[in-house]
C-alpha cells in the first residue's frame, strides 16, 4: 500500500470516528430536548378535581360557540377568606393540627354573608366537605340556600377553595394538582377552582378561584418567587381556555397574598396576550377604604383579597361596576380578611 492510500485510509477512519460523534451528539441534545420541553400539558379536571385531558384537547363543544344572551339582571357575587374555617371531624391532608374555628365565628362568618345575600360565593381557607356543609346549614338559616357546592382539597394542605351557588353548574374544570409554569413536579399549592354557573336565562358566568403562597415563613424572597411563578401558571391557564371560549364572561378571584401594584399580579393583569387581559375590580366599604386584611402584629393594612374580570365580562358589567366591601361589626369576628362583593350582569 503506498503513502497516499495510507493517507486515504487514515483520513477515512478519522472521518467515520467524527460521523460517530456527530450522531452521538445529536441522540444527546435529542433527549435533552425531549427531558425538558417534552412534559404533558397542564390537564384539566372532571368535577371530581381528577385530571383526564390536557387544555388543547378540551375543544369547545358546538353550544359553547353559540353568544350567550346580553346583560340581564344583576347576580351577586362575593368573595371571602374565611380565615380557617375548620370544623370537627374533618380528616386533616396535612401534617399540621387543624383548630376547629369557633362557633361564633362561623356564625359571624354566617352574618357576613348573609349581609350582601350574594347568589354565588367563592370561598377561600375553607376546611373541607364538613366545613362546607357547616356553613351552607348556618346560611340556610339565614334564608339563603345554596343548593350546589363544591370543595377543591389538595392533599398537604388543609385550607382550600369553594364555591356555593344558588345557580347549578354548567361545568367544573377545576384542577387539583396543577403543575408551576416551567416545573416538573412542583404544582399550584391550593389547585385552581374553575366553575362555570348556568342561569336560567341561558347566561354563563365562569368563576375561577385561587390562593397563592402566604408571606408567612423564613425565606422571603422564595415566597414571593413562588407567588410569581403561581400567578404566571394561572395567566397561562386563562390564556389557554379563553381562546377556546372567547365570548364567555370570567371573573377571577383570590388572596393573592400581594397587592394591585406588586409585580405577581401584573401578569394576570396584562395577560399572555392582549385578548387574555384582565381587569381588576375597585370595591370599597361603606368610609370608602379599600383594604381587605388586618395584620395586627403589625397593624398594617393590605389589599391582599382581589378580583379581575376579563374584557367581555367588563363590557357587560359597564364602566361603573357595583362592588363594594362588607364591614358590618360581624366581619372583625369572622375573619382576618374581608368580604368583597359586585355584580355580574
Amino acid at each position: 500500500m503506498t503513502k497516499r492510500q495510507q493517507g486515504w485510509k487514515r483520513s477515512f477512519a478519522l472521518l467515520r470516528r467524527t460521523d460517530s460523534l456527530l450522531l452521538l451528539l445529536v441522540l444527546v441534545l435529542a433527549l435533552v430536548f425531549s427531558w425538558r420541553y417534552g412534559e404533558s400539558e397542564p390537564s384539566v379536571s372532571t368535577e371530581q378535581g381528577e385530571a383526564v385531558l390536557p387544555l388543547s384537547a378540551n375543544l369547545p363543544e358546538q353550544e359553547d360557540l353559540v353568544p350567550l344572551p346580553p346583560s340581564g339582571e344583576p347576580v351577586r357575587f362575593l368573595m371571602y377568606n374565611v380565615q380557617n374555617y375548620f370544623v370537627a371531624g374533618e380528616k386533616s391532608r396535612s401534617k399540621f393540627i387543624s383548630k376547629p374555628k369557633s362557633k361564633k365565628s362561623r356564625e359571624a362568618v354566617a352574618d357576613v354573608i348573609a349581609c350582601a345575600a350574594p347568589a354565588v360565593v367563592g370561598l377561600v381557607e375553607i376546611g373541607g366537605e364538613r366545613a362546607i356543609a357547616d356553613l351552607r346549614e348556618r346560611l340556610s338559616a339565614r334564608g339563603l340556600h345554596y343548593e350546589h357546592a363544591f370543595v377543591l382539597a389538595r392533599e398537604g394542605e388543609d385550607r382550600a377553595l369553594g364555591i356555593l351557588s344558588m345557580f347549578p353548574f354548567a361545568s367544573n374544570d377545576s384542577v387539583r394538582d396543577y403543575p408551576l409554569y416551567g416545573q416538573r413536579r412542583r404544582k399550584m399549592l391550593r389547585g385552581i377552582l374553575d366553575v362555570t354557573i348556568a342561569l336560567p336565562d341561558e347566561r354563563r358566568f365562569r368563576i375561577v378561584g385561587a390562593h397563592l403562597k402566604s408571606r408567612v415563613g423564613h425565606d422571603a424572597a422564595a415566597a414571593d418567587h413562588l407567588r410569581a411563578r403561581e400567578a404566571r401558571t394561572l395567566a397561562f391557564y386563562l390564556h389557554e381556555w379563553m381562546k377556546l371560549r372567547p365570548h364567555l364572561p370570567v371573573i377571577v378571584y383570590g388572596d393573592w397574598n400581594d397587592g394591585p401594584d406588586d409585580a405577581s399580579l401584573g401578569v394576570l393583569k396584562q395577560g399572555v396576550s392582549a385578548g387574555t387581559a384582565l381587569s381588576r375590580l375597585a370595591p370599597v366599604d361603606s368610609r370608602g377604604h379599600d383594604w381587605t386584611i388586618y395584620y395586627k402584629a403589625g397593624r398594617e393594612y393590605f389589599v391582599f383579597d382581589q378580583m379581575f374580570v376579563n374584557k367581555v365580562m367588563q363590557r357587560r358589567m359597564g364602566r361603573k361596576s357595583a362592588c363594594g366591601i362588607v364591614d358590618i361589626p360581624a366581619a372583625e369576628m369572622a375573619s382576618d380578611h374581608r368580604a368583597l362583593w359586585c355584580e355580574l350582569r
